[in-house]
């Protein structure tokens, strides 16, 4: 009868969490709504792509070809707060050899209100080539190249 109870408990356990991780509400109490729209869409990304079983992370993400920009970090902010979309930045130049970026609170929400801001990315143009650097002031623009 205990047995029955635990794999009753582990087996609902398992399956809520799996389907809905539970955001961390403490980490965005007195941010914006956009930040927080922001912070629940890349959590559940990040759950997403550590349950997947297709993923890699083990291998560096994939094969890359000389002209093909790789997002290696990405982040939007100011000396008040900043937030990291280096996933979702990659998912929007995969396959891409030039990019036109321009930084703006609907990449990950607003993390320094009020508050002037800038993105700072680091790419390659292949999976072992030089990292390119580049900072970008908030309403500006600028391209990431591979060509």
């Amino acid at each position: 009868m205990k047995i029955k109870i635990l794999c009753a408990i582990a087996l609902l356990s398992t399956s809520v969490f799996a389907n809905d991780p539970a955001v961390p509400e403490q980490m965005m109490r007195g941010r914006s709504s956009q930040y927080q729209d922001g912070f629940r869409d890349g959590f559940r990304e990040a759950v997403r792509m550590m349950n997947s079983s297709n993923n890699n992370w083990n291998n560096g993400g994939g094969d890359y070809g000389g002209n093909t920009i790789r997002i290696l970090t990405a982040m939007y902010g100011s000396h008040a707060g900043t937030c990291d979309f280096t996933e979702r930045l990659a998912r929007s130049v995969e396959g891409k050899s030039s990019y036109f970026f321009k930084p703006s609170n609907s990449w990950c929400g607003d993390p320094s209100n009020h508050v002037a801001k800038e993105a700072r990315i680091e790419y390659r143009c292949s999976q072992y080539g030089r990292t390119k650097r580049v900072v970008v002031p908030e309403g500006r623009g600028e391209y990431l190249r591979c060509n």
